[in-house]
């Protein structure tokens, strides 16, 4: 039994310093990690706070499941050896008592999130190698306080949104990555910059106007999101990108002139707040579909479509104004004809430039616009369809086939040839304010009521053309004090023609067909 003791103890005794052995080497464990791979060919190590990365590759990508995530509060220094040629997915993201970082020239590319919330970086080098950093890469970095992007960078994705700490921008010669929402006033984005980074100037509340150079090509997603104190862009020429919702947010933009060379791209009228006033853009701006129109802007007050074709999506877009559109130029696009009603009841307008191709004015097309001042009808225009102009009460003047230019010697050029030929039933019916009327050489019919009830309607002047001339069509005209016909022929008139005018006031014919005309009457 003694002896059976005696072993017993040896034992317990053994189990003791094995017991002691394993405390000391936890402990040892806080100092020192044998770490695991961390890609095909890399390895870490994390000792004393500093986690070193060796070998060669690529690291994993992670999401909040890198090999030291679970100490990663004790990591206060990120080594990465050459060889080491990218920087996964949230490889340190939230290691807050991380301060310094060092990235090797072998490192090409820096992961999604791969230092967000670093609360405790103050600034951080990227090496010429890097040509991509991806989105929310630094994000939430709030103590960072400086940084320099490579030229060599090429391609950023919301890196720094939330780095409270930075107070300059961002940018190298080529990409524009970041400006604090702290700025305020105007700002001049350095000429030869080409791409404006996506959440670029993301919630700069401050922001008053910004100018883009020519030498932009790309303007990222959500680019000025927010910008709630941006009242106008001008989007230049060099543009061939627009990221969906560039400009969303920015609810205190007034207007914005996008070049009819900007090439059809994701920003749409839609991306911008309701009360939008003013708009310069090709046809495609307005082109959204119908499940995106409670989205539209629908008190705009200005619009230029400076190219394209206007299809219905675009004209339905733009109609939702009604109440609001004062002026409405659309005299670049290459639409041949409007959609029956297409300005109808557009109450407010008081400016209206028709397409320069355009080859008919539809049914009741600008119907009731009873503010509309003046219309020009474009040269190509060969027939003003029924009621197209009916109750634009308002209307003082109509020129057909453009105004007259002025040439660079400063010589007054002719208006173009008109090629109007029928003006339709009631076309201008209730024009009240018209004082002067002279159609142009071409047309040979007028309809019934086309300007009935003009009544200030002073001098009426028809063209050699003319061969028929519609009932009523100049009835109520009560202040007309005289009329010029210049055909040969007597036109067709019906009896109430001219009824309510007076048939005292002169008529002046060609010399040659007074007796036809004294025949007719």
């Amino acid at each position: 039994m003694k002896n059976f003791y005696e072993i017993n103890r040896a034992l317990v005794a053994k189990k003791k310093i094995f017991t002691l052995c394993f405390a000391f080497m936890a402990s040892i464990g806080t100092m020192f990690a044998a770490g695991d791979t961390c890609g095909d060919n890399l390895t870490w190590i994390l000792t004393n706070g500093v986690l070193t990365i060796s070998g060669t590759g690529e690291m994993n990508n992670f999401f909040n499941n890198s090999p030291w995530n679970s100490q990663r509060e004790s990591i206060t220094s990120v080594v990465i050896n050459d060889g080491v040629t990218s920087i996964g997915n949230f490889a340190f993201n939230n290691c807050n008592g991380l301060t310094s970082v060092t990235i090797p020239n072998s490192v090409t590319s820096i992961g999604s999130s791969a230092f967000f919330g670093c609360t405790g970086l103050t600034s951080i080098s990227i090496p010429n190698s890097v040509t991509s950093i991806g989105a929310q890469a630094f994000s939430s970095c709030t103590g960072l306080t400086s940084v320099t992007i490579p030229n060599s960078v090429t391609s950023i994705y919301y890196a720094f949104t939330g780095c409270t700490g930075l107070t300059s921008p961002v940018f190298n010669a080529h990409i524009f990555a970041f400006m604090p929402t702290s700025y305020s006033g105007a700002y001049v984005i350095p000429n030869g910059i080409e791409s404006i980074e996506a959440g670029a100037f993301y919630s700069c509340t401050g922001l008053t106007s910004v100018t883009i150079p020519n030498s932009v090509i790309t303007i990222g997603s959500e680019a000025f999101f927010g910008c709630i104190g941006l009242t106008s862009v001008t989007i230049p020429n060099s543009v061939t990108s627009i990221a969906h919702m560039a400009f969303s947010g920015c609810t205190g933009l007034t207007s914005v002139i996008i070049s009819s060379l900007v090439p059809d791209c994701g920003y749409k009228i839609n991306a911008f707040h309701e009360k939008l006033p003013q708009v310069e853009a090709p046809a495609w701006f307005f082109d959204v579909p119908e499940s995106s129109w409670p989205q539209c802007p629908k008190y705009l007050e200005k619009v230029i479509v400076n190219n394209g074709e206007l299809n219905d999506n675009a004209f339905s877009v733009i109609k939702r104004s009604y109440k609001t559109l004062k002026s409405l130029d659309i005299s670049a696009v290459s639409s041949t004809t409007l959609a029956d009603e297409a300005f109808k009841d557009h109450y407010n307008l008081t400016e209206l430039i028709l397409p320069a191709n355009l080859t008919s004015v539809s049914y009741m097309a600008v119907a009731g616009c009873k503010n509309l001042k003046s219309i020009d009808i474009p040269a190509s225009v060969e027939e003003i369809d029924q009621s197209a102009f009916e109750d634009c009460r308002s209307i003082e003047s109509i020129t057909f086939g453009g105004k007259p230019a002025q040439s660079i010697t400063g010589r007054h050029m002719p208006a173009a040839e008109s090629k109007l030929r029928k003006i339709g039933n009631w076309a201008f019916y209730n024009a009240h304010e018209l004082q002067h009327l002279e159609l142009p050489e071409g047309v040979e019919e007028i309809g019934d009521g086309a300007f009935y009830g003009c009544t200030y309607l002073q001098d009426l002047s028809l063209p050699a053309s003319v061969q028929s001339i519609g009932d009523n069509c100049f009835a109520l005209c009560s202040k007309l004090q005289k009329i010029t016909v210049k055909s040969l022929t007597p036109p067709e008139i019906q009896a109430r023609t001219f009824y309510d005018v007076s048939r005292a006031i002169p008529v002046y014919v060609p010399e040659e067909a007074v007796d036809a005309y004294k025949n007719e009457l």
